[in-house]
């Protein structure tokens, strides 16, 4: 069961979701949540009279960490009234960036849980928190809800590292009556690929477990990867989705897309990302 939770602010409205659902997976698991305020300060540049910092001055340092201390501390406050022991940490860094700051405390904890606001948009890169944690990431639009414990489950199954991880990183969040759909997007049939039977394997490893299976295979007919499994999982009135995050290289998916960059983009339900 998850003890040590993290929730690395956004400094925006998405950053409710992300609490509330700490809070509820804390008071369910007996956990305790770490609130982590990271201040960018500004990088040193170099130029040809060495390493100068941008320029600020001593009242846009304070403002700086004035605005993420109040965050911070309204957020401890959020979940301690929701009776959830939490921890504030207001860290600074001047030589790393906030998501090197959130994956070094992430390492650290069970859960990593991101708000994703409606624009899309992460103040601390997903990319850097998934890679380079170590730990699976829960994405919390905003606005969503997360069930605590979520009983459909949209498993987005490759026979792929990643997304074993990223169901066995959900495990302990299940009950072991869940309905766990697994959704094969245009399976590859071959030794390499999902073999003879598309999904059975998985399907049989998660029926030992308790869990209520089916697999069900779909067609992308035209649609990216990504949004087919957003469509479904919303047309199932998935509680969850489950998938590995960047089974293909960071720079593919950002320059080409991928699947990850579509359902972070699309899905309005909570996903864990594990890779």
């Amino acid at each position: 069961m998850p003890k040590d939770l993290l929730v690395p602010l956004q400094y925006s409205d998405a950053d409710a979701a992300a609490l509330d659902a700490a809070a509820a997976l804390a008071n369910a698991h007996g956990a305790r949540v770490a609130v982590l305020a990271a201040i960018a300060l500004p990088m040193p540049v170099a130029s040809e009279w060495g390493m100068a910092v941008l320029s600020l001055n001593q009242a846009d340092f304070d403002a700086l960490r004035a605005t993420a201390a109040a965050a911070g501390e309204a957020a401890r406050e959020r979940l301690q009234r929701a009776g959830v022991e939490a921890e504030l940490r207001v860290v600074e860094s001047l030589l790393q960036w906030p998501e090197e700051t959130a994956a070094l405390h992430a390492r650290h904890a069970d859960l990593a849980i991101l708000g994703r606001s409606e624009t899309g948009r992460f103040p601390i890169a997903f990319s850097a928190l998934l890679l380079d944690s170590g730990r699976p990431v829960l994405v919390m639009p905003e606005g969503a809800k997360l069930m605590v414990p979520p009983r459909r489950v949209v498993l987005a199954w490759q026979p792929r590292r990643e997304a074993a991880r990223a169901i066995h990183d959900a495990l302990p969040l299940l009950p072991r009556d869940a309905r766990v759909d697994v959704l094969v997007v245009d399976p590859e049939v071959g030794e390499a690929a999902h073999g003879d039977a598309p999904g059975a394997n998985i399907a049989a490893h998660l029926a030992r477990h308790g869990f209520q299976v089916q697999v069900v295979t779909q067609s992308r007919e035209g649609r990216s990867t990504g949004a087919v499994i957003v469509d479904y999982a919303t047309a199932r009135h998935a509680e969850l989705i489950v998938m590995g995050g960047y089974g293909h290289s960071r720079w593919r998916e950002q320059v080409l897309g991928g699947a990850t960059r579509a359902v972070l983009a699309q899905s309005g339900l909570p996903v864990l990302f594990a890779h």
